[in-house]
């Protein structure tokens, strides 16, 4: 029985050590998991975070006329999301009540849990004369091929990413952070130095340093990702680039709303998790950006 158990034992163990030697050779999953697990839990200090300096955006009680909305994580909360989820009732309440008020929305990824075409076309119908509507995906949004090919059939996914639009007459570049593994692409780069504005803004999901995992909501699917540091040096430097990420938010444990600048970047997190405080971005050309407690949209809207 003890030769029969010691066997058992030494054949599970052999198993496991090919396994783990396949996915590290191989880089199978789980090797992302593991390696950018191992990455946040031991690289990743308090300091990296220290670096950046604090800013406060204003909490307005009411959408001011005009505002175009940034909302990052629009599906909520990743427990209770479900398959034929739509947006999460914060989300979905926010757009029914502020819609007139809005010009524009910017999903800043992970729209939903679970896209489909259906789910598209119903986002496609808040749009109007008044509302235009641009997505820079997720992982939820487009990381299965099934998902990105249901995105780019859908009306937001017909223009090759990244692109540039203007709000108020201010760039915005709109970006897929997943197929470039969450790094800054050249053409990012580009759009984002190549105009004649002060001011520029760039919608993505992921954050783009290393340095801002810290309040990220995962820290999975990256390939390679630069400091702070070493990504301002690409950019202009008479210049002011806001950034807005919409991988934030989804848990208790991370701020709803995170504001942080690194010389002349601004560094913008957001994201909704169905918390009762969660907030969405919006800016105006006069008031610039401010945040707004979807709270106060709170109604028996059903979905």
């Amino acid at each position: 029985m003890r030769y029969r158990l010691k066997i058992s034992i030494f054949f599970i163990l052999c198993l496991v050590f090919v396994f783990g030697l396949t996915v590290g050779h191989y880089k199978y999953p789980p090797y992302n998991l593991i390696v950018n697990t191992k990455y946040f839990l031991t690289d990743l200090k308090k300091e990296d975070i220290k670096k950046f300096s604090s800013c406060n955006l204003k909490d307005k009680t009411k959408v001011i006329n005009g505002s175009h909305a940034f909302i990052g994580h629009a599906y909520g909360s990743h427990d209770k999301a479900k398959f034929n989820s739509y947006l999460s009732e914060n989300a979905h309440n926010f757009i029914s009540k502020n819609k007139k008020n809005l010009k524009t929305i910017v999903f800043t990824g992970d729209v939903f849990s679970v896209p489909s075409l259906d789910k598209w076309k119903r986002l496609k119908k808040e749009k109007n004369n008044n509302l235009d509507i641009f997505i820079a995906p997720g992982n939820h949004d487009v990381l299965r091929p099934d998902s990105r090919d249901v995105f780019e059939l859908s009306e937001f996914g017909n223009q090759a990413l990244p692109y540039l639009e203007f709000i108020d007459n201010t760039p915005l570049v709109i970006e897929d952070s997943v197929i470039s593994g969450w790094e800054v692409s050249d053409e990012v780069i580009d759009l984002a130095n190549d105009n004649d504005s002060s001011t520029v803004i760039i919608a993505r999901h992921h954050m783009p340093t290393t340095d801002l995992l810290k309040i990220s909501n995962g820290q999975v699917g990256f390939t390679k990702l630069i400091t702070v540091e070493e990504l301002v040096k690409n950019f202009k430097g008479d210049k002011l680039f806001f950034w807005l990420i919409g991988d934030g938010g989804a848990y208790p444990q991370l701020p709803r709303v995170s504001c942080l600048t690194f010389k002349n970047h601004i560094f913008l997190v957001n994201g909704l998790g169905d918390m009762p405080d969660d907030k969405v971005i919006l800016y105006t050309k006069k008031e610039g950006f401010y945040t707004y407690d979807i709270s106060l949209d709170n109604s028996l809207i059903n979905f």
